[in-house]
């Protein structure tokens, strides 16, 4: 049996995303379970950059995967010169400038989110804005796309790309949230068959025994009580939200601090912007935190409030997507469209921070179960000719 596994989300904005992990724990348990005899390959594209937290040569020569360049050749030879059987697509947006014509195996087919749709159909994109993040030049340009239609249009040309192959009968097509499975459905009609939903598997880390971060070590070391944002450099997380609300918070409770990561600048003295953290010292960031605040106006799953409940560390969250579907009754909900309703989950958290505990734990076993249950599916689909 040949499976052709996909090194691409690995390349993608630094291997750091949630796509980038969501494809090495389901390529991990491939290699764990795979059959004997069966043989592995992996395509990734040379011209994009090849990142130091998933190096594709390196995971390749380890695993005994060969890898193959797609810019050497269409999908559709690969898999007939190497004589693939299962075609595993993690992330398949990544593919919409390739040619996926005449793919003729069996497909697993991952569309996490349809936000580029999403936002063109509803216009929320007309309501965000970060100064911090987006130029006042890059805003009038977006407005005008979503004005124009532009934006409809590129989303349209993105998905009539995807959809041939997503709904080619031999295609399992998958999802990670009934949200988005939903959503999937409600803007493509067309689609006739069942969408798999599995809900994205963590990562194994390797916790170090120290800090390695020196800023981070010193706000551990120190005791301050902080608040904790992951990936404050993308607009739609909503950093400018929470800078705001903790800006007004601050003036209250003096003490409060804000760790961020890669948010690019310093709002306030209280406030600590850290560029990178390894897994195992983001895992220490969350085990410390007051409170992971994960603002997001759009997520299709959303790795960072289960990881930071690992670590029994409460959760404030946006009450969008498929956000509520995933934590459940375990997290402070707050609409991410007013800054006041942030303001007041806040307070509740930091009044009342043990309040969830029970519900965390609970939530988290049920989040697992269906996690374990859900991977062992797609592993039988993808071990499956």
């Amino acid at each position: 049996m040949n499976i052709l596994l996909d090194f691409i989300p690995f390349q993608h904005i630094g291997g750091v995303s949630g796509a980038a992990s969501f494809t090495k724990a389901v390529t991990d348990e491939v290699i764990r379970h795979r059959p004997v005899g069966t043989h592995l390959f992996a395509v990734y594209d040379s011209t994009l950059p090849v990142t130091g937290r998933y190096h594709c040569h390196e995971m390749a020569e380890h695993n005994n995967i060969k890898l193959i360049d797609i810019r050497q050749a269409t999908l559709a030879d690969i898999v007939s010169h190497h004589a693939i059987d299962v075609f595993f697509m993690a992330i398949a947006q990544l593919y919409k400038h390739y040619n996926l014509n005449g793919i003729r195996c069996k497909t697993v087919m991952f569309i996490h989110d349809i936000f580029d749709a999403e936002r063109a159909d509803n216009y929320v994109d007309a309501t965000i804005h970060d100064t911090g993040l987006e130029s006042r030049w890059s805003r009038c340009k977006r407005l005008v796309n979503i004005f124009s239609g532009r934006s409809q249009r590129l989303a349209r040309q993105c998905y009539a790309s995807l959809m041939p192959l997503y709904t080619a009968p031999k295609t399992v097509p998958y999802t990670v949230s009934d949200y988005s499975r939903h959503a999937l459905c409600y803007h493509f009609p067309a689609i006739k068959k069942e969408i798999k939903v599995c809900y994205s598997p963590l990562r194994q880390v390797t916790r170090n025994h120290t800090i390695e971060n020196p800023q981070l070590q010193e706000i551990v070391r120190s005791g301050k009580r902080y608040l904790l944002m992951v990936s404050a450099n993308r607009l739609y997380k909503n950093p400018h939200t929470l800078a705001k609300v903790f800006k007004r918070l601050n003036d209250e409770r003096t003490d409060l601090h804000l760790l961020t990561l890669k948010m690019g600048r310093k709002i306030s003295p209280q406030h600590t912007d850290i560029a990178f953290l390894s897994d195992s010292d983001l895992c220490y960031a969350y085990e410390h935190a007051l409170a992971l605040v994960f603002p997001s106006y759009f997520e299709g799953f959303g790795y960072p409030p289960v990881e930071a409940m690992e670590y029994g560390t409460p959760v404030v969250a946006s009450n969008v997507t498929s956000i509520p579907e995933i934590l459940g009754d375990a997290a402070f909900y707050f609409s991410p469209f007013y800054p006041a309703d942030l303001y007041r989950a806040l307070h509740e958290v930091l009044d009342h921070p043990d309040v969830k505990i029970d519900k965390m734990r609970r939530r988290l076993a049920e989040i697992h179960q269906r996690q374990d249950d859900d991977l062992k599916q797609l592993i039988n689909d993808l071990l499956t000719p």
